[in-house]
C-alpha cells in the first residue's frame, strides 16, 4: 500500500512539474516545432476538440547555428500568432518531419504493436539526444493523448509568406483572424461549409470538426477580453444579436471560435 501511495505521489508531482501536463489537464492547447533542416511542421493540439493543426513550412535553405528555441518561437508565430508563440516545445530532427510515417502509427498501432514499439523507442531516444525542450514525461505524456487520434484529426495548413525566397518563419503573408468551427448541429459537413465560407472572406480557420456533442443553440465564444475576432466572426455569420461568451482562461491560438447548433442556419441562433 505504501508503495502505491508512494507512485501516486510521484505521479502527482510529475503532472505538476510537467509543463505539458499542466497545459493538458487545463484544456489547453500545446504547440510543438518538429524541426527539419529544408522544412519544419508547426502542430498545434487541441484538446478540447480532439483535433491538431499541421502547419508545414519549406526553408528557402538550412537554417544552421540558429538556437532551436528561436526557430520554433518564429515557426509558432508564423503559423499561429504571439498566443502559440508564448509557449512552445520543440523536437530536432535529422530530415523533413514525415507526417505519413506519424499517420501510419496512429492509425495502425492497434493492428500492429511493432508499429507501437518502434514510435516508443523513437521518442525516448530524443531526450538522451538533446533534440527536444520536452521532458521525459513530457513526451509521455503527448504521446499518450496522440495515441487517440488518427489522420482524420489533423487539419493541415501550408504557412504563407511574404515574397519569393522570404527565410524568416516569421513573415507572415496577412494578418487574418485565427478561429475555429465545430460543428453541434448533427448536420454533416456544416462545419467544413461554414469554414470555406469563412475563409473566402478573410478568416484563418485553423480548425473545423464535429463536436463532441449535439447542441440546441450556437454559441461564440471569444477567448480574449479583447473581444474584436469574436465580433467579426459573429457578423460574418450573421448572428449580429447572439450573445458572445468570453472564456479569457482558456488558452488557445484561436482568438475564437463558433460551435454550430441545431438552430444554426433556421433564424433563431439569437437564443
Amino acid at each position: 500500500m505504501a508503495a502505491g501511495v508512494a507512485l501516486a505521489l510521484a505521479l502527482a508531482a510529475w503532472q505538476f512539474f510537467s509543463p505539458v501536463s499542466r497545459e493538458l489537464m487545463a484544456g489547453r492547447d500545446v504547440g510543438i516545432a518538429l524541426l527539419g533542416e529544408r522544412s519544419s511542421v508547426f502542430l498545434i493540439y487541441h484538446p478540447f476538440s480532439d483535433t491538431v493543426g499541421a502547419f508545414t513550412a519549406a526553408h528557402a535553405r538550412p537554417r544552421r547555428g540558429v538556437p532551436a528555441e528561436r526557430l520554433a518561437g518564429e515557426l509558432a508565430l508564423a503559423a499561429a500568432g504571439p498566443a502559440a508563440a508564448e509557449k512552445v516545445f520543440y523536437v530536432e530532427l535529422s530530415s523533413a518531419p514525415e507526417m505519413d510515417a506519424l499517420w501510419t502509427v496512429l492509425n495502425g498501432w492497434r493492428a500492429e504493436p511493432r508499429l507501437l514499439y518502434k514510435a516508443a523507442a523513437w521518442t525516448r531516444s530524443l531526450k538522451s539526444a538533446g533534440a527536444t525542450n520536452l521532458s521525459g514525461f513530457d513526451l509521455f505524456s503527448l504521446f499518450s493523448e496522440f495515441l487517440r487520434l488518427g489522420s482524420s484529426n489533423f487539419i493541415l495548413t501550408e504557412v504563407q509568406r511574404r515574397g519569393p525566397g522570404a527565410e524568416a518563419a516569421g513573415e507572415t503573408l496577412s494578418s487574418a483572424v485565427l478561429v475555429e468551427v465545430f460543428n453541434a448541429s448533427g448536420r454533416p459537413g456544416l462545419a467544413a461549409q461554414t469554414a470555406k465560407r469563412l475563409r473566402e472572406i478573410g478568416f484563418d480557420v485553423i480548425t473545423e470538426g464535429n463536436y463532441a456533442t449535439v447542441e440546441k443553440h450556437t454559441r461564440i465564444l471569444g477567448f480574449s477580453r479583447d473581444t474584436a475576432a469574436a465580433l467579426a466572426l459573429r457578423g460574418a455569420l450573421g448572428l449580429q444579436e447572439l450573445e458572445i461568451r468570453v472564456k479569457p482562461g482558456h488558452r488557445s491560438v484561436a482568438a475564437a471560435a463558433v460551435i454550430l447548433g441545431e438552430d444554426f442556419g433556421s433564424g433563431s441562433e439569437k437564443k
